[in-house]
């Protein structure tokens, strides 16, 4: 009843004044408040990065006694910028000409909108990758491994930096991320509604079907995880949905929405933001801007983004995917300054025909740079399969190349976090495939993130393995890497058991081996076993002839890391809790495949392949090892040109506990296709 006497009550109003339309109001002065604003302390750290002055014009509140012109005239602000010194509203005839004479008031103009371009679905992957797997990878990839290693992210992953540590954000009409398995693990640490004002952003009453279907695809492409299936570059990120769509016009997003969620998302502390929406230029009877208005300057959105960046937040946004047709440049808020605006690639790196194009009307070079966005693995959430809710699919578009950007700038701050805005997208860009020669198709080109990882300097994981030894210790393993040699008698481990304790130095030793003649690889140390519970903190410093030092993590020891030695209470990020043999991938496989399985106990290991027959073709694996998760490469040379095409099966026994029973074993299935 409530509902039904408010519809009465807005048309009888909309019938005697005019119909109500979405205007911004633009205030001429703010009175600074003398309390702080209400920054978190996340986001004042990251502002640190980019200014002394933690504090602008920009972060105090609109004058309340601006906010009573419109209280008195009955008017309800829908959202409020303080950036822009302005709120959104709906007003009529009578109401606008009322407040174009308030001499508070700068200027008053509609409210425009977004047009979200849908990526279109293909039935298979229209890409071509040859991409031969030489080496074996820390995680099974599934049909995603292509969109990741084309910009070299599977190699940061290898070196167990993944965005650990990075607070992302993504604006997109709504996230089904509780449901499908490659999103409903995710750490999601808030969510809003910018439409319902409240914090469901998944379809409600009142929303189109597929409402939550564009921001789902998305936020699975940056950040999804289901191993086998779908993994994105920042899969162990943490993230802050803003649902932003504008439910009655369907694929319409209205401005002051994304300008209000960039803001909330700003103070909240984010160091991502990720937007693949894009804005209409051609709608009936909408206020619409012109090219001449894609300077950076004149947009709202474009302003918002500008702001955030200046305050320390990447900006990663869509070109759009106006190429093919009559309009075919970019679309705001990709003009903005100092963001990163992202183009639609191939496999081969190539621009896609549908990838809007630069140059911003002030003659900069967009996009910056580009990923895959033709034919781009990701969850759908469409309501087109009811009642299955894992589904994938192949979808092409730059909202699926924004993401890939988006998740690769996480990756790049989780291993130095004190990158600035302006830092990462120049890093980006120098690693990328047209770095000498941008242009306006592709801008610097595809990213290389090995690339742009050793430009930064020397790399370090920000995720490091912490295991048993078999006989009790515990041994800790970061990869380290540069462009330069590193000083392997420079690497060391500092730990401590209390905070009370000084730090225990201890030389670290390389194991396995990424590049012996830099000396890049995994270094590893082992520190006694605690009987008590203690917390165990440390960091590690390492060192190059460029010459250059770095800790880890970034400002140790200031900041460590941690674990607890309590047995029952060990935190161990990456032991595994039960045996398991994993599907070989890829599979299909030529020349060679991975086989990974997890050992949540110290054994003995036996892996054999063997023929339709029964026959053994080659023991892969036949050794004692310590508990982890593990992997092993398996080649079509090993079989010596004597096998054709068909099918193989792997075998795993392992003996665990020294006892010569077997403790567990499992047989799968492979297929070669020569």
């Amino acid at each position: 009843m409530k509902y039904f006497l408010f519809l009465i009550f807005s048309s009888a109003t909309i019938f005697a004044q005019g119909r109500n339309e979405k205007y911004w109001i633009y205030f001429k002065d703010k009175s600074i408040e003398q309390t702080e604003p209400n920054i978190s302390p996340r986001a004042i750290e990251r502002r640190k990065k980019v200014s002394e002055i933690i504090f602008t014009h920009e972060d105090y509140q609109i004058s309340k006694s601006n906010l009573e012109i419109l209280k008195n005239l009955n008017i309800e602000v829908i959202n409020k910028s303080n950036w822009l010194n302005a709120v959104s509203v709906k007003l009529n005839e009578t109401q606008k000409n009322i407040l174009s004479n308030q001499k508070e008031i700068l200027k008053i103009e509609k409210v425009k909108i977004f047009i979200r371009r849908d990526e279109s679905k293909t039935v298979a992957p229209i890409n071509n990758f040859k991409l031969n797997k030489t080496k074996i990878d820390l995680l099974n990839y599934g049909a995603s491994y292509a969109q990741l290693k084309q910009i070299k992210v599977v190699d940061t992953h290898n070196l167990r930096i993944n965005g650990r540590g990075v607070l992302v954000g993504m604006l997109d009409s709504g996230f089904r991320w509780r449901v499908h398995e490659a999103t409903k693990k995710l750490k999601v640490i808030a969510e809003y509604d910018f439409i319902q004002k409240d914090s469901v952003t998944s379809n409600q009453l009142g929303d189109s079907p597929d409402q939550d279907h564009h921001g789902t695809t998305t936020f699975s492409t940056l950040g999804g995880f289901f191993e086998g299936r779908l993994i994105g570059p920042a899969y162990n990120a943490e993230f802050i949905l803003g649902k932003t769509e504008y439910v009655p016009t369907e694929t319409n997003i209205e401005e002051d929405n994304w300008v209000a969620g960039i803001e909330w998302m700003e103070k909240m502390g984010v160091d991502v933001v990720s937007s693949s929406l894009g804005y209409s230029l051609f709608d009936a009877g909408q206020q619409s801007y012109t090219y001449q208005d894609m300077n950076g300057r004149t947009a709202v959105t474009s302003k918002a983004a500008t702001i955030a960046a200046r305050k320390g937040v990447v900006v990663c946004t869509a070109m759009g995917n106006e190429g093919n047709n009559s309009w075919k440049y970019l679309v705001a808020p990709a003009d903005a300054d100092s963001i990163i605006s992202v183009g639609a690639a191939n496999s081969s790196g190539l621009k896609t025909g549908f990838s809007s194009v630069g140059p911003t009307s002030d003659k900069r070079i967009k996009p910056d740079v580009v990923a895959l966005g033709t034919g781009t693995y990701a969850a759908d959430a469409s309501y087109s399969y009811p009642g299955e809710p894992n589904i994938y699919g192949y979808f092409q578009g730059t909202s699926l190349s924004t993401p890939l950007i988006g998740g690769a700038a996480a990756v790049l701050l989780s291993a130095f976090p004190e990158l600035t805005p302006v830092q990462v997208r120049n890093i980006l860009r120098s690693s990328a495939s047209k770095s000498t020669e941008p242009d306006t198709l592709i801008g610097w080109g595809l990213i290389d993130m090995m690339k742009a990882l050793h430009l930064a300097g020397i790399v370090i994981s920000s995720d490091p393995e912490i295991n048993y030894t078999n006989d009790s210790n515990y041994q800790i393993g970061f990869f380290i890497s540069s462009s330069s040699t590193i000083k392997k008698d420079s690497v060391f481990l500092n730990y401590r058991k209390t905070v009370n304790q000084n730090f225990t130095q201890i030389k670290m030793l390389m194991g396995t081996v990424i590049d012996p003649n830099l000396n890049s690889g995994k270094y590893i140390a082992v520190i006694p076993r605690e009987a008590n519970d203690a917390t165990i903190e440390f960091y590690i410093s390492a060192k190059d002839l460029s010459p250059s030092e770095r800790k880890a993590p970034y400002n140790a020891p200031t900041k460590l890391f941690s674990f607890q030695s309590k047995l029952t209470n060990i935190v161990n990020p990456i032991l595994p809790k039960d045996f398991m043999l994993y599907q070989n991938y890829p599979n299909p496989f030529n020349p060679s495949t991975t086989i990974k399985y997890d050992l949540p106990k110290d054994g003995k290991v036996k892996i054999v392949v063997y023929n339709l027959l029964g026959e053994k073709i080659k023991t892969v694996v036949d050794e004692f090892q310590f508990a982890g998760s593990k992997a092993v490469n398996f080649s079509s040379d090993d079989l010596s040109g004597l096998h054709s095409s068909g099918i193989y099966f792997y075998r795993i026994a392992i003996h665990s506990d020294k006892i010569e029973t077997e403790s567990f074993t499992q047989t799968k299935k492979m297929m070669l296709l020569r």
